[in-house]
């Protein structure tokens, strides 16, 4: 237990640390919203130290450094969160602090875990990186068996699943995928540095992608196979792909209201044979895009679109069992619902946010396959964001921060091993 630190305080937060990493192989196939309660935990864990706190509220907030990209990324969150806590003054439902806060919470604790990896030694980190590495590729291939057994084991767990062809069932392994597609390459970094075998590595990168195949959610395996793209690219040109990549952001943002010229009658009409998912999201991305347009320039509001749900038309697609909502209780797509939820002032924020990131990434201390992990993750989060995201999903802005965690400890690998001159592994 003395390898978990100094004083009582340090061995206490380790061990709570590790505690909750042990959950990951239940919490991805089988609760993918405790991803966010485990994150926050580990985040809240370290802020009991007074150190963050002394540190961090001079140098980015009293006295903050604009010229450092990382600042200006951290305080562009900081600015986000704060709009959209104000923007709750106008918004239908009085919800503004509390959805700040859930956009914010998941950030602080990613950066906290990240502060805490990067202060401790090795020795004392060596206990939480099997785990959360066991955890990672435990969850990968459970995921697998639930995909080929049709959830044999989601069957077998109460309560007893009612509804129609299982959808409640099949709900948990397809969200997990979700949560593995994000955390794919930062978890696959992390074991393959502390295995040195990259058979086994590629091995988990194709369950992984089976998985997510099977279980029937094409963002899934669009997003592993996007970042699988991105990461072969920064592995090459690191700092050109992450800018690439930070443009494909910011230009996917600035353009989603062009949704509004979607002509989702013409397609329907031409069966274009198109999933009857996709066929709703049509409507719904335009419907958005001319609500977001008419709420210009400071937004509807935080949750509009739940509040006011009802009052859309009602869509109807031959094939469907009955009309489908025309805005549900959010977009399906994270961009469009800055546009429609925010306004100019969030979307610009959070621009800011991705390029002073970006930035930030590329002048890093990273070793090219560390800067490729950062740039998968943000590849397989542009293709949940672009078509299936909310942002009032707290489990979804946990994700990164669970990926960014496994990223922080293999960096803390290479650097500790090259400082001590000894294998990686």
């Amino acid at each position: 237990m003395n390898s978990f630190g100094a004083t009582v305080h340090e061995r206490a937060i380790m061990a709570a640390l590790v505690f909750c990493a042990a959950f990951l192989p239940l919490i991805i196939p089988f609760a993918h919203k405790g991803a966010a309660p485990m994150i926050l935990l580990m985040g809240l864990a370290v802020a009991t130290r007074g150190e963050p706190w002394r540190k961090g509220a001079p140098h980015f907030l009293l006295h903050p450094d604009l010229s450092g990209p990382f600042i200006r990324c951290a305080l562009a969150m900081v600015a986000l969160a704060a709009w959209i806590a104000l923007a709750g003054i106008w918004a239908p439902r009085a919800d503004g602090p509390r959805l700040a806060l859930n956009v914010l919470a998941p950030v602080l604790s990613g950066g906290a875990l990240a502060w805490e990896m990067a202060r401790r030694p090795r020795a004392q980190t060596e206990l939480l990186a099997r785990v959360l590495a066991v955890g990672a590729g435990g969850a990968i291939l459970l995921l697998l068996f639930e995909a080929f057994t049709g959830g044999a084991l989601r069957a077998a767990l109460p309560p007893e699943d009612s509804s129609y062809a299982r959808s409640d069932d099949w709900t948990e392994p397809g969200r997990g995928a979700t949560i593995a597609a994000v955390t794919l390459f930062g978890a696959l970094l992390l074991i393959e540095r502390m295995t040195r075998r990259r058979l086994f590595v590629f091995a988990l990168f194709i369950a992984a992608l089976a998985a997510s195949t099977v279980l029937g959610i094409a963002s899934n395996a669009a997003g592993i196979m996007l970042g699988a793209a991105v990461f072969a690219a920064a592995c090459a040109r690191p700092n050109a792909t992450v800018a690439a990549l930070a443009c494909v952001i910011v230009a996917a943002l600035v353009l989603s209201p062009l949704a509004v010229f979607i002509p989702a009658e013409g397609i329907v009409e031409s069966g274009a044979g198109l999933p009857l998912s996709w066929l709703q999201r049509l409507f719904i991305w335009r419907e958005s895009a001319r609500a977001a347009l008419d709420c210009l320039p400071f937004g509807c509001g935080p949750d509009y679109a739940r509040a006011f749900k009802e009052s859309v038309a009602p869509i109807i697609i031959p094939g469907a069992p009955g009309p489908l909502p025309g805005l549900p209780v959010h977009p399906h797509n994270a961009f469009l619902q800055l546009w429609l939820e925010t306004g100019l002032p969030g979307v610009f924020l959070f621009a800011g946010f991705v390029v002073n990131g970006a930035l930030a990434v590329m002048r890093a201390g990273m070793s090219g396959e560390e800067k490729a992990a950062v740039a998968a993750t943000a590849a397989a989060m542009l293709v949940s964001a672009l078509v299936e995201m909310s942002l009032w999903q707290v489990w979804r802005l946990a994700t990164p921060a669970l990926a960014g965690l496994f990223i922080a400890l293999a960096i803390q690998r290479r650097e500790k091993a090259a400082l001590t001159k000894e294998p990686a592994q």
